[in-house]
């Protein structure tokens, strides 16, 4: 079917909008997080409110969609690597702090009441992207000290856990550890924890 020429602005309109939102969402969270409001986003996109209800019901609608967004560029960067074991589990935790250094003030601003393990057997969109970004180089983490694949899940909670968005922007900004020896230490300390749980049971 042939799309008119209104329908193609339509389309091009609604990705700048929806972008725009994203943006002004990811802004306001660094600059402002207590006054983080739908009416806010709006105003900071350049966006009217009517128009931007349209697209996100309420403010937590667009910092999900933010949120998401950062997830799947974790997930797509995980997928493209060509390492392997350590070296893919390395690399992925040191995209993540990147993408933390940037984006760590929104992707705080939203939490869920649910646990890890309950959003991601009820197909969380969030929570699914993780996996995806993470189940690779987490199995081959596994692979390299000697722990079993029948872990994963298990492995994957402890590892939303471990590098919560929260706490390591709260061991960069309260310690005086250097981004380095907090990647460090936060991976000595999963691997001692995937073992733990292994001995565990």
């Amino acid at each position: 079917m042939p799309v008119t020429r209104g329908e193609g602005k339509l389309r091009s309109d609604t990705r700048r909008n929806r972008r725009r939102l994203l943006e002004a969402v990811g802004e306001l969270a660094r600059e402002a997080p207590d006054q983080l409001t739908m009416q806010a986003v709006a105003s900071r996109a350049e966006i009217g409110p009517a128009t931007a209800y349209r697209y996100y019901s309420t403010v937590d609608d667009v910092l999900a969609a933010y949120v998401l967004s950062v997830v799947e560029e974790l997930r797509d960067f995980s997928a493209a690597s060509s390492a392997e074991g350590q070296p893919l589990f390395d690399s992925v935790v040191d995209k993540w702090v990147d993408l933390l250094a940037e984006h760590g003030p929104a992707l705080v601003q939203l939490r869920s009441r649910r646990g890890y393990l309950e959003r991601l057997h009820h197909g969380n969109e969030i929570i699914t992207a993780m996996r995806d970004a993470w189940s690779r180089p987490v199995l081959g983490l596994l692979g390299d000290i000697g722990l079993p694949d029948e872990i994963l899940e298990y492995a994957l909670f402890l590892n939303n856990m471990m590098y919560d968005p929260r706490e390591i922007q709260d061991l960069l900004q309260e310690t005086d550890l250097s981004r380095r020896e907090v990647v460090t230490r936060l991976t000595e300390a999963y691997r001692g924890a995937l073992r733990g749980w292994v001995r565990a049971g």
